[in-house]
């Protein structure tokens, strides 16, 4: 039974798609980069709402070890926030990640302080987060039908956690670490037997805007995350011309290559929609070959600081 538990839960771990952490990767994180940091909350032009779909792996068959017939997907709701003068981010990103027979949902509001100095920003970002995982017995094939772990149903847990952010933001330049699962956070679903713990992780993400010409700029980015026992990276490019048309490719270490196109619609650009492809390069015989991704971003109203109206009697 513990063999099976074993491989299970690497089953697991390979379809979170990380092998340095255990939160689903996406492959659109620049468009959407409170994922990553929420202390990088100051590169939103405008306050905003996301949503974002993946389906991983289309087609994926898993193995024996699961009835589920699914494949891996997840979505994402994000609200992202700043008050008038900017010096305060805030929002929340909702997460729901469908492995099969495990189920996840993070709720994660976020908090930012920023602070300019000169032309640059540096942001610090809090975000308490209640994880809540579910793990349906029911949909795994023992190979004993009376093992005592084959209780059937579903069992849930729900567990705090704390992620902090630090980044620097200037005009041709991004600096931005993270430390995620700071409470390491373990799911054991009622057996004393069973340990899934949330490690402690770190993220680094550093990006550099290039002009080519006033139509055309673009942007390298370097994704990096570690538990200090592995790590996993994205190095990825991003083309933007007359600030509209967005075009790009990553390649994500140990994983896959992908490509992905975005446009703004609507006056004033208010609607981002943007879709992604993955093609896995890697371990292919243990996966389907190929993922997809879409974003849409639409911006809200930014209120405006008012202009003080004083009367004849001040002049100052």
């Amino acid at each position: 039974m513990k063999k099976l538990l074993f491989l299970f839960f690497s089953l697991l771990s390979l379809i979170n798609n990380s092998k340095a952490q255990q939160s689903p990767y996406f492959s659109t994180y620049f468009f959407n980069p409170t994922l990553i940091n929420p202390s990088l909350s100051p590169l939103y032009e405008n306050n905003n709402v996301i949503l974002v779909y993946r389906n991983q792996w289309t087609n994926y068959k898993p193995n024996n070890y699961s009835a589920s017939n699914d494949s891996p997907n997840t979505g994402i709701f994000s609200l992202n926030l700043q008050s008038r003068d900017k010096i305060l981010g805030f929002g929340i990103n909702l997460i729901s990640d469908n492995l099969g027979p495990k189920e996840v949902f993070d709720l994660s509001p976020y908090f930012s302080i920023n602070k300019k100095i000169n032309n640059s920003v540096i942001s610090f970002s809090l975000s308490p987060t209640i994880k809540t995982t579910t793990l349906n017995f029911s949909s795994l094939i023992f190979v004993d039908p009376n093992d005592p772990f084959n209780i059937g149903g579903k069992e849930s847990q729900s567990k705090p956690d704390l992620d902090f952010g630090l980044s620097f933001i200037s005009d041709k330049v991004v600096l931005s670490g993270s430390i995620n699962n700071v409470t390491q956070s373990s799911f054991n679903f009622g057996l004393n037997d069973l340990d899934n713990i949330n490690k402690m992780s770190f993220s680094f993400l550093g990006k550099y805007i290039i002009e080519i010409d006033r139509d055309l700029n673009i942007e390298p980015l370097i994704l990096f995350r570690s538990d200090l026992t592995s790590y996993t990276f994205d190095i990825s490019s991003i083309a933007t011309y007359k600030n509209n048309l967005k075009l790009g490719a990553s390649y994500r270490y140990d994983e896959a290559i992908v490509a992905f196109i975005g446009s703004n619609f609507l006056k004033n650009n208010k609607l981002f929609v943007g879709y992604s492809f993955d093609y896995v390069v890697h371990n292919v015989s243990v996966k389907a070959p190929m993922s997809h991704e879409l974003i849409l971003r639409y911006d809200l109203p930014t209120p405006q600081l008012k202009k003080p109206i004083r009367t004849p009697r001040f002049f100052f």
